[in-house]
């Protein structure tokens, strides 16, 4: 394993890493692969997915200060059992409000698993790895909510055998963290830095910047996987739910093997190169989703190409925070993906009224894959001023 200068095991401190970001995975496919099952059981529990949302936003919001106060051991063990005990809620619980109560854990713990496990990769590898083992972390999230996924379908007739199995391993290997020995924390006590000192992080170019971009992605992020399903049904002669479905397990391979390519692309061509050339897949299957509706083999490709090329963004662009933010990285990363929660929500909500019955009726829908190919220019657009900036970041701050 190899303990670095600082006594840690990277590359087991990377491991428990990818752990937490499968975790995480099982958050963010929770609703879709329960919702259906858990709909006819429990009354009411369909309106609860935007509080799963809310506790993702708390928990990423609260956890970038504390992890570069305090470390990350804690707080990976502590999210790490807030997600197995948010599930466990689901399993024993029969009232509407403690439902309300775990839906919420689920959240937060997935939320802060997100923030802390990108800012531990961020900090134990420099300049040369990080890019490379940010894609691998991300494609452990792919793993996670892949498996998540499929166990989901295969006891389909009883929701709560996922539950208990997920919520087993989580708890379990939760428990295993506290033999990993994990990179002290950033900051000390003579180091005041409050929830409002690292929201005034934005002041920087690098991170005000980086912020636009991550907000245009987190709309093409939600949008993609939420309402290319509603594409292919409400389009005429659709390809039927079933496809639809289906094809979302289509994206979730596509990203985990995008994901997986990145490294030897970041490695033969550059992060620059590399960020183009995803983009132009994920636009290429924008637009087959838009020139083949109706075509079952068209709703896989466009969903592998978009799943392969929006999955990318993130360990870049992560890599060049990774590159300026040090000592703040954990706040910087929080920021980050708080920024795109809200393009999550904002894109949610506006896309959602192209899908309302009225405008299925205008055939409003048909447009849909043209507003992810704006989202696709808005993120290449953005882009180069992200590089730019964080090659002058390196150079003028030193203590960041």
């Amino acid at each position: 394993m190899g303990k670095t200068e600082n006594g840690y095991p990277r590359a087991l401190v990377a491991v428990a890493a990818c752990l937490g970001c499968a975790f995480f995975g099982v958050t963010m496919f929770f609703w879709g692969a329960m919702l259906p099952s858990l709909g006819e059981s429990i009354e009411g529990v369909q309106n609860l997915p935007w509080i799963l949302t809310l506790g993702i936003i708390a928990g990423t919001i609260i956890c970038g200060a504390v992890m570069d106060r305090y470390g990350y051991k804690a707080l990976l063990i502590f999210s790490s059992l807030a997600l197995a005990l948010g599930l466990c809620g689901f399993i024993f619980c029969h009232s509407l409000w403690l439902f309300v109560v775990s839906a919420f854990l689920i959240g937060a713990g997935g939320g802060v698993l997100n923030s802390e496990t990108i800012a531990i990769i961020s900090d134990i590898y420099g300049d040369n790895l990080r890019g490379t083992m940010l894609s691998i972390l991300g494609a452990s999230y792919c793993i996670g909510s892949l498996l998540w996924t499929v166990i989901c379908r295969v006891w389909s007739y009883d929701p709560m055998i996922p539950m208990q199995w997920s919520a087993a391993v989580i708890a379990v290997l939760s428990l295993a963290f506290i033999f990993i020995p994990f990179p002290k924390a950033k900051l000390t006590k003579e180091d005041k830095f409050s929830l409002i000192d690292s929201i005034k992080l934005f002041k920087y170019h690098i991170l005000a910047v980086a912020g636009f971009l991550f907000f245009f992605q987190g709309v093409l992020e939600a949008v993609s996987a939420n309402y290319s399903t509603s594409y292919y049904t409400s389009t005429e002669n659709g390809v039927g739910t079933s496809v639809a479905l289906t094809s979302l397990i289509f994206m979730t391979v596509g990203m985990a093997i995008g994901r997986f390519t990145l490294p030897l692309c970041l490695k033969t061509a550059g992060k620059k190169v590399a960020m183009f050339l995803f983009m132009a897949i994920a636009f290429a299957g924008a637009l087959v989703q838009y020139f083949l509706p109706s075509s079952a083999m068209g709703a896989f490709v466009s969903m592998t190409l978009l799943g392969f090329g929006i999955g990318v963004t993130a360990p870049v662009i992560f890599d060049y925070l990774g590159q300026v933010f040090k000592r703040h990285s954990g706040a910087a990363v929080s920021l980050s993906v708080v920024v795109a929660q809200v393009g999550m929500l904002v894109g949610n909500f506006l896309v959602g009224k192209m899908f309302l019955p009225s405008s299925v009726g205008n055939g409003l829908p048909r447009y849909f894959p043209l507003v992810m190919c704006l989202m696709i220019l808005a993120v290449c657009i953005l882009f180069p001023f992200v590089a730019k900036a964080s090659d002058s970041a390196k150079a003028k701050y030193k203590d960041l």
